[in-house]
C-alpha cells in the first residue's frame, strides 16, 4: 500500500484537550490540485494518534509529496511496504533522507493507518461502484501514483493526470464488459464475499503489513452469463448491486480498504464527518469486537444455509407458487385434453365391446328368428337389405294374409348375406309399364350400431304414392341420417293393385276367416310382428316404433292405426300427404264392384285366380281402377258413392269407419284421463301447400297469367257453382302457384283438417316453404326435408330443413310435437315452425260442400 505519512506538530493544550478531527477534503480536489501542492508550504497539521476510531490521513495534497520537499521540523511516521521496504521513505529515496538534517527528525511510534481497518461504516454509500473499483483498490492506484510521482519527479504530475484522465473510460468499459458476463448468484456471492473480509478484518486487526497486503476480492472477474440469461436479464446486469444492511453495519460488503480519499469522496457533506473522540488504546477493543460480530456473521450465514439446505414440501411449494391467468389456461387446455381422450376411449372400448367384429373391415352379422344374416357398412352405418319378414306370397298363398316365417324348413342355412337388397313387389307404374316381383315380402334394415345396450328407435317406412305403385318412391332410408340422428329405419316392401287389395266372393269363401282385401294391410302387420321379434339384435327398441307413411303409404297408416290387430306393435304414427278418403262399402258390396274382373279373366273360383299370371292380372285391372283426380272439380266427375275403393271394411283388419274409431278413442281418453287434451297425439298428419302440382298442368300454359287463371276455374265445377270471383280474391289468384294452392285445399289439405277436428289429440302440419322458380312447397318437400334429400338453397331453405327435422325426430323420441298446444294444432312449416288456431281457407269450402265431397281417393 505504500508508507502513509503524517505531519505532526507539537500538541498544544487546546488540540490535547479537543481532540477533534479536522473535516476532511473531498479526493477529486486533492487530485487536481497536485501540482499546486509542490509549490506550496503546508500548514502544521495538530497530530493525530492512530486509533481505530479516530485516526485519519491528512486531507491536504502537500502530504503526499512531503518525501521530496520535507522540512526541518517535520516527523515522518515509517510503515513497513508489503514487501518489507519502505515506501517512499525507503531504499529508493535515501539520498533524499540525507539532506534532512537529524535533529530535524523525530521519529514517532508507527501507527495503523486508518485505512489498514476494515471498519462497520467505512464503505461507500452515495458512489454506486462497480466490482473491483472498491477503496482498497482506489487506495493501492493512489500508492502507485505516488511511487511514480517519486521516480520521475516532476513528469510525475502529468503520468498521474493521464492515469486519473483514464479512470472514468475504464470504469464504463467494465460496466459494458459485464453487460454480458454472469455474475455468481447473489446469495452464494454474499456469502463467500461476507467471509473472506470477516477473515481479512481480523487479520488487519493483527498485522498492518497483513491488512496492507490482502488484495481485495472484489476485483476477481465474474463468470460469463449463458446467451440466454444474457438475453433476459441485461438491465438488471447494468444495475448496481445493493448491499444488504447486515454488510453494512458489519463492514463485509464490497467497500474494501477505507482510505482517506476514500471518505472524503463518500462524504460531501462536512457535517456528516465522525467526530468520535480519540482513545488510546481502541486497539484491543476493536480486536474484540470485531472477534463477536465475525462469530455472528458466521453463525448467521449458516442458520441461513441450514435455512435453504431444509427440505420444502411439495404443498408448500405449490402454495408459494403463483399462478398466472396463461398458467391456468394451459392447465384447463391439458385436463381438457385429458378429459377427451378418456371419453374417446371409453366409447371406443365400449362400442368394442358391444359391437360384433367386422368382416373385412365392412361386413356385420346379427341374428334373426330365422337364422343369421350379414349387413354390409354404409356411410357410417350398417345396412342389411333383403332379409325376408314373410313366406312368400305364392300359389297357394296368393290373396292370403301374410305368415310369419315360423317353419325351420322355410329359413335358410348358414348366413344370409344381405347385401344388395331384393326387388320391389309387382306394381304398375304411372306410365303404365309394370315392375316387380310378387315373391317380394322383403325388409330393409338400416341402424347404426348393432348392439344389445342402448337401443335406439325405430321408423318404419311405408311409401307408394298411389296403392298400385310405385312403391317405396322417395321413402328411402338414409344411412347419414341413421347415424346423426340415432334412429333405426325399416323400410319393408308390401303388395300393391290386385295383389294387395283385392275383394272378391271367391276367396273370401276360400279363405280363413272368411274375408277378402287388404293383404298389403296384413303386410305391415306382419312387418310390425318381425320388429317386435328380431329389431333388438339390431340395436333397436321394440318399445318405441314409429310408423312413417307418405301419400298412398300415408293412407294405409292413418287406416291402419284404427285397427285393433296394432294394438302393442308400434308407438306412434306420422302420415304425410294421405287421402282423406277411407273405406266406407261393406264388404260384400266391394265384392260386387269388383265381380267384372273375373269375367275378364274368365274364372269362377279362387284356384283359376291363383293360377293366372301376373301380367294377365294388370291387363284385367280396369282404367278406373287407376285413375284419380288430381285436378279442380270436374262437372262430370263421379262422386265417392261411385269411385272404386282399395281399401274395404274385411270385418278382420278394419272392422269399421275410421271416423267411428277416432271417435270411440276420444271418448275413452276423456273417460279414462279427463281431459281428452292432455293425452299425447298417436298420429300426426301433414301436407304440402302445393301438392297438386304436376308437370302436366304447369305445362298447359308457358306462363299463368290471371286472365287464364280465372278461364281455367271459370271452365271448372267451381265456375258453374258462380264461385270463380270469389275464390280469386280469396286466393289473389293470378299466378300457377294461386291455381295449385286452390286444388290443394280442395283435395288434400281441408279434406285432412276436417278429420283431425274429429281428434282432439292428432296435430296437422302444412308446409309452404317455396322453392324452384314457381316457389312451390312440393308434395314431397316435407318427406326429402326428414330424410335429408331436400337442398336448400336459401336461408329460408334452411331453416325450413331444420325446423321440419326437429318436429319430426323430436316426436320420435319424446312422443310430443314441438310448437303445439291444445289451442293451436295446426302448424304453418315456413322457414319456422308456426303454431295457429286453424287454416283460413278450409271453413269456406266446408260450407259449399266442396270438401270433404271431391278429396283425393288413393
Amino acid at each position: 500500500m505504500g508508507e502513509l505519512e503524517e505531519k505532526e506538530t507539537p500538541q498544544t493544550e487546546t488540540t490535547a484537550t479537543q481532540e477533534t478531527l479536522d473535516e476532511p477534503k473531498e479526493t477529486d480536489k486533492m487530485l487536481d490540485k497536485k501540482d499546486e501542492a509542490k509549490e506550496k508550504t503546508p500548514s502544521p497539521q495538530s497530530s493525530k494518534p492512530a486509533t481505530p476510531n479516530a485516526g485519519k490521513k491528512s486531507p491536504t495534497p502537500q502530504a503526499e509529496q512531503q518525501p521530496t520537499e520535507a522540512k526541518s521540523g517535520e516527523e515522518i511516521i515509517d510503515i513497513p511496504a508489503e514487501n518489507g521496504s519502505k515506501s517512499n521513505g525507503g531504499a529508493a529515496g535515501d539520498s533524499e533522507e540525507k539532506k534532512i538534517s537529524k535533529e530535524e527528525r523525530e521519529v514517532k511510534p508507527k501507527k495503523i493507518p486508518i485505512g489498514g481497518l476494515k471498519l462497520p461504516g467505512f464503505f461507500m454509500k452515495n458512489k454506486p461502484k462497480a466490482e473491483g473499483d472498491g477503496a482498497e483498490g482506489e487506495l493501492l492506484e493512489k500508492d502507485k501514483e505516488q511511487e511514480q510521482d517519486e521516480e520521475k519527479g516532476a513528469n510525475g504530475d502529468a503520468a498521474a493526470k493521464a492515469e486519473e484522465a483514464q479512470k472514468p473510460r475504464a470504469g464504463l468499459g467494465q460496466r459494458l464488459r459485464n453487460f454480458f458476463v454472469r455474475k455468481p448468484a447473489a446469495e452464494k456471492d454474499q456469502k463467500e464475499q461476507e467471509k473472506k473480509q470477516l477473515s481479512n478484518g481480523d487479520a488487519d486487526a493483527k498485522s498492518e503489513a497483513t491488512a496492507e497486503a490482502a488484495p481485495a476480492e472484489d476485483g476477481d472477474v465474474p463468470t460469463k452469463r449463458g446467451l440466454l440469461n444474457a438475453i433476459k436479464l441485461p438491465i438488471a446486469n447494468m444495475l448496481p448491486k445493493k448491499k444488504s444492511g447486515d454488510d453494512v453495519e458489519l463492514g463485509l460488503g464490497k467497500a474494501g480498504l477505507a482510505s482517506m480519499e476514500t471518505l472524503d469522496d463518500s462524504l460531501k457533506d462536512q457535517d456528516t464527518v465522525d467526530r468520535a473522540p480519540l482513545k488510546s488504546n481502541g486497539a484491543d477493543e476493536l480486536k474484540s469486537e470485531l472477534k463477536d460480530e465475525k462469530l455472528a456473521a458466521e453463525q448467521k450465514l449458516a442458520a441461513e444455509e441450514e435455512e435453504r439446505e431444509r427440505p420444502v414440501s411439495l404443498w408448500c411449494r405449490l402454495r408459494g407458487y403463483k399462478c398466472s391467468v396463461d398458467d391456468a389456461l394451459i392447465v384447463f387446455g391439458i385436463l381438457l385434453f385429458l378429459l377427451l381422450l378418456g371419453v374417446i376411449g371409453y366409447v371406443l372400448t365400449h362400442e368394442t365391446l358391444t359391437s360384433p367384429p367386422l368382416r373385412e373391415g365392412r361386413y356385420i352379422s346379427a341374428v334373426t328368428s330365422c337364422g343369421m344374416v350379414e349387413g354390409v357398412k354404409e356411410d357410417g352405418a350398417f345396412a342389411f337389405r333383403g332379409i325376408p319378414y314373410a313366406k312368400a306370397p305364392l300359389d297357394e298363398l296368393r290373396w292370403q294374409p301374410a305368415q310369419l316365417i315360423d317353419n325351420i324348413e322355410d329359413c335358410w342355412n348358414g348366413t344370409l348375406q344381405t347385401h344388395n337388397g331384393s326387388t320391389v313387389c309387382t306394381q304398375r307404374l304411372g306410365n303404365g309399364t309394370t315392375i316387380g316381383e310378387e315373391n317380394c315380402l322383403y325388409l330393409d334394415v338400416v341402424t347404426p350400431h348393432v348392439r344389445y345396450t342402448n337401443p335406439l328407435p325405430v321408423v318404419v317406412l311405408i311409401g307408394a304414392e298411389s296403392l298400385v305403385g310405385p312403391s317405396p318412391g322417395i321413402l328411402r332410408p338414409s344411412a347419414r341420417y341413421s347415424r346423426s340422428h340415432d334412429v333405426i329405419f325399416v323400410r319393408p316392401n308390401f303388395r300393391l293393385g290386385v295383389f294387395g287389395f283385392l275383394a272378391l266372393d271367391a276367396l273370401t269363401k276360400d279363405a280363413n276367416p272368411r274375408s277378402s282385401g287388404n293383404y298389403a294391410l296384413s303386410d305391415i302387420i306382419a312387418v310390425l310382428k318381425w320388429i317386435q321379434l328380431n329389431i333388438v339384435h339390431f340395436g333397436g327398441d321394440a318399445k318405441s316404433v314409429t310408423l312413417l307413411g307418405h301419400r298412398a303409404g300415408a293412407t294405409l297408416v292413418s287406416a291402419l292405426v284404427t285397427s285393433k290387430q296394432l294394438d302393442g306393435l308400434y308407438t306412434r304414427a306420422w302420415a304425410s300427404s294421405a287421402s282423406a278418403v277411407y273405406p266406407g262399402k261393406a264388404l260384400q258390396e266391394s265384392e260386387r264392384m269388383n265381380t267384372n274382373l273375373m269375367a275378364t279373366l274368365d274364372c269362377q273360383d279362387a284356384a283359376c285366380l291363383r293360377e293366372a299370371s301376373s301380367e294377365k292380372l294388370w291387363a284385367a285391372t280396369p282404367d278406373t281402377w287407376f285413375n284419380f283426380p288430381v285436378d279442380l272439380p270436374k262437372q262430370q266427375e263421379q262422386t265417392n258413392a261411385s269411385r272404386h275403393e282399395w281399401l274395404v271394411l274385411d270385418g278382420v283388419i278394419l272392422q269399421q269407419h275410421p271416423t267411428e274409431s277416432w271417435k270411440q278413442a276420444t271418448a275413452a281418453a276423456a273417460t279414462a284421463v279427463g281431459s281428452s287434451q292432455s293425452q299425447k297425439p298417436k298420429l300426426v298428419m301433414g301436407a304440402t301447400a302445393h301438392e297438386a302440382h304436376t308437370p302436366k298442368l304447369r305445362e298447359l300454359h308457358a306462363n299463368w297469367t290471371a286472365e287464364e287463371v280465372r278461364e281455367y276455374l271459370q271452365a271448372s265445377q267451381l265456375g258453374a257453382m258462380g264461385l270463380t270471383d270469389e275464390i280469386i280474391k280469396r286466393y289473389n289468384a293470378t299466378n300457377y302457384a294461386a291455381l295449385v294452392a286452390i286444388i290443394t285445399d280442395i283435395r288434400t289439405v281441408c279434406p285432412l283438417i276436417a278429420n283431425v277436428r274429429l281428434q282432439p289429440s292428432v296435430p296437422m302440419y302444412v308446409v309452404t316453404q317455396g322453392e324452384g322458380e314457381d316457389q312451390l312447397a312440393t308434395v314431397d318437400a316435407d318427406v326429402q326435408a326428414i330424410l335429408g334429400r331436400y337442398e336448400p338453397h336459401t336461408v329460408e331453405q334452411r331453416r325450413f330443413v331444420s325446423a321440419m327435422q326437429q318436429l319430426f325426430y323430436y316426436y320420435v323420441s319424446h312422443g310430443t310435437v314441438q310448437s303445439v298446444d291444445s289451442r293451436r294444432r295446426f302448424i304453418i312449416v315456413g322457414q319456422d315452425a308456426v303454431g295457429q288456431l286453424d287454416h283460413e281457407h278450409c271453413n269456406y269450402w266446408i260450407d259449399k260442400d266442396i270438401v270433404p265431397r271431391y278429396a283425393r281417393t288413393d
